[in-house]
């Protein structure tokens, strides 16, 4: 039986000491996420676009935790090459990356490309820098990637087409390389993150879709929104539960965090798949 989020689990992967890497992390979510791991004692190598936030983000956490356990480097990770320079410096400065939860997004309609590029092709990227360094088979301490979604990776969404493609794109990726055949000897978990709208600064009405702002605010205040607290509840859950690659774990209003489908390459490396689906 699936358990709920409440249900006390456990933890394998103790978050202490473990390096982490973050995209899109001075604000929102993103920053929820690393206050979390670091009251939890990890070290956190976060990155966002945003180079002024990040920096105050790094100056109040170094001061509340520690300057050796929390560091920022501005990057566009829609660039290949700033988004490796990030992650390689990550490595060096953390001495191993453990958990990479790839974050960042954008909502633009007016933009696809870019919003491709951030939602989608930053995940791919980020993944694949995660995988070839955590990779146990080539001498990588394995580890744990989570993709942030959105629930707009499950539904079709009319008001914002093109990042409702960005979120399907993400889960496709993640849940195909978890179903690796060598993901035994990967040693890597691969979770996807699906939550429902949460307040932040991503939503700009003037930017999803052909609907008029006053309907799409209609929409967003009728569908409500979820804490960002419980958003990142539900990234220790993916983060710890033991036997969840390839999870897509949904954090709804009217259903809290609950996994939607986990697929398990079976433990002796068969590329055989458990698919367990709760809708």
């Amino acid at each position: 039986m699936l358990e709920d989020i409440n249900t006390v689990i456990v933890i394998v992967m103790d978050t202490r000491d473990k390096g982490v890497f973050l995209t899109g992390g001075a604000q929102g979510l993103g920053r929820g996420i690393v206050v979390k791991l670091l009251s939890l004692g990890a070290k956190v190598f976060f990155v966002d676009v945003d180079v002024e936030r990040g920096k105050a983000t790094q100056v109040e956490l170094q001061t509340q935790y520690g300057a050796d356990v929390v560091f920022f480097q501005p990057a566009d990770v829609s660039d290949g090459e700033q988004h490796k320079a990030a992650f390689d410096a990550a490595v060096s400065t953390l001495g191993a990356v453990e958990i990479c939860v790839n974050n960042a997004g954008i909502m633009a309609e007016d933009k696809w490309e870019k919003v491709l590029a951030v939602n989608a092709g930053s995940h791919i990227r980020g993944s694949l820098l995660a995988l070839e360094h955590m990779r146990r088979d080539r001498g990588g301490r394995g580890g744990v990637i989570i993709n942030v979604a959105s629930l707009a990776a499950l539904y079709p969404k009319s008001i914002c087409p093109s990042y409702t493609a960005s979120k399907h794109a993400v889960i496709g990726f993640t849940t195909s390389w978890a179903m690796n055949p060598d993901h035994k000897d990967h040693g890597v978990r691969w979770c996807c993150l699906c939550p429902a709208t949460f307040q932040s600064g991503m939503v700009d009405l003037k930017r999803l879709g052909d609907l008029d702002t006053d309907t799409i605010a209609e929409i967003l205040q009728k569908q409500g929104f979820v804490e960002i607290s419980q958003v990142v509840e539900g990234v220790m859950k993916l983060m710890r539960d033991p036997d969840n690659n390839g999870a897509i774990l949904e954090v709804s209003l009217e259903k809290g965090a609950r996994y939607r489908r986990r697929q398990v390459v079976d433990r002796d490396g068969v590329s055989d798949l458990v698919v367990v689906d709760t809708y």
